[in-house]
């Protein structure tokens, strides 16, 4: 994994390769592997303040996250700052799980902002890698697209 690096970008500054190694990994986790039928590309990902994280080469995304600002109605829990921003549509690669990933990318978007409140809605089995970044959970677990989630919150630091 010695090639492979933290990179970010927002849409405008994404590179075609860049976009399309993005692409095949969303598509590779949610859609084949999860089996996720909500559509994954909601008009998000084109708005000018969401930056797009992925760890890979230039051609190849290994992991990713998108980080947005929340919607108007955002859920977070009731005694605590409205989120600043949102993470999801987070996905690694099936041949790079395990080595830390995900953690990488959580952990670079928190040396970037962590001084701002977010909210994350995580797949309940992975809320512990959350967790280790100083996300507490809130709220009852739900389902979303067949997959448990639970609400997650983490205060601005």
């Amino acid at each position: 994994m010695s090639e492979h690096s933290v990179r970010h970008a927002r849409w405008t500054r994404l590179t075609t390769d860049e976009l399309y190694g993005i692409v095949v990994l969303r598509n590779r986790v949610f859609a084949l592997e999860q089996r996720v039928t909500a559509e994954d590309f909601d008009g998000r990902d084109r708005e000018p303040e969401t930056e797009h994280w992925w760890f890979g080469t230039d051609t190849d995304a290994v992991g990713y996250l998108r980080l947005i600002r929340p919607a108007a109605d955002e859920v977070h829990p009731a005694d605590a700052s409205p989120p600043e921003w949102v993470i999801g549509r987070v996905a690694t690669h099936p041949e790079h799980r395990g080595q830390g990933v995900a953690g990488r990318l959580v952990a670079a978007v928190l040396d970037r902002h962590g001084h701002d409140p977010f909210v994350l809605h995580a797949q309940e089995y992975v809320a512990a890698l959350y967790e280790r970044y100083g996300f507490v959970r809130f709220g009852e677990p739900y389902d979303e697209a067949g997959i448990r989630h639970v609400g997650m919150h983490r205060p601005g630091h």
